[in-house]
């Protein structure tokens, strides 16, 4: 192996085995803010005598996945609560390990989620895209994966509108990306990390909780990662080594 390879492998493994202790406090501003307003009271899942549906994704900083990462929601009847903080849990390749995702009257509404994940994320391109996003991931997380009945439900009187671009999200679209979620097959292209938080009076999380994702790395750079584990083992002994020589 060539040594810049080497010493690149070497830097990788670092930043992995370091990145837990560096990481500053986890921020979550809102990335994007909007609401869905269903004419006549029953459409929202949040505010349902009113039908009027706030929705925001948020733009999380501090984490070890990356400087700044898209996360959503996935409480949605959980308010989002000023000053909490946030723990980063260890990435999964597959929610249903997480009891959150548990199925609960929705059939495979782990796979779903991931489904929707694999088929859309990396089309995200707009505000109203995202948001539109959101609605989706809500309706599989906690009700019956569609747009047309359960606690979150829309009729085609319904309107969505992004506050911060002033584009519309379309429902249809969303409604196509949750039916195509039934029955998919999983690629295993991602995996995923769930961020709790709770205020510092609270003795239980009770800030809702945001999930993001992340690619599954390339199986070279597994190995990379493994030969500069591995020469940071080296070099650790090789300094433990010489320490001994000179204290002789």
């Amino acid at each position: 192996m060539k040594i810049k390879t080497a010493l690149k492998a070497a830097a990788v493994a670092a930043s992995l085995v370091f990145a837990t202790a560096s990481h500053a406090a986890i921020d979550f501003p809102a990335k994007d803010t909007g609401q869905v307003f269903e004419f006549g009271a029953g459409g929202a899942m949040l505010h349902p005598n009113d039908g009027t549906q706030p929705v925001e994704t948020y733009d999380l900083s501090g984490s070890t996945l990356a400087a700044a990462i898209l996360a959503f929601c996935v409480q949605p009847t959980v308010e989002q609560v000023g000053g909490a903080v946030y723990t980063q849990h260890a990435a999964v390749a597959s929610l249903s390990s997480i009891s959150l995702f548990a199925d609960n009257g929705l059939d495979h509404r782990a796979t779903r989620i991931q489904a929707l994940f694999e088929q859309n994320y990396d089309h995200l391109a707009s505000s109203a895209d995202r948001l539109g996003f959101a609605l989706a991931l809500w309706d599989l997380v906690g009700d019956d994966g569609s747009l047309s009945s359960g606690a979150q439900h829309f009729t085609s009187d319904a309107f969505a509108l992004s506050l911060d671009s002033g584009d519309q999200i379309d429902l249809v679209a969303v409604e196509t990306m949750l039916n195509n979620t039934i029955g998919a097959s999983l690629s295993g292209t991602y995996q995923y990390t769930l961020f709790t938080g709770r205020t510092a009076n609270s003795a239980v999380d009770n800030s809702q909780a945001l999930l993001s994702v992340s690619a599954v790395p390339e199986a070279d750079t597994w190995a990379m990662m493994a030969v500069g584990l591995g020469l940071i083992g080296f070099m650790g002994r090789r300094r433990s080594s010489q320490s001994e020589k000179f204290a002789a």
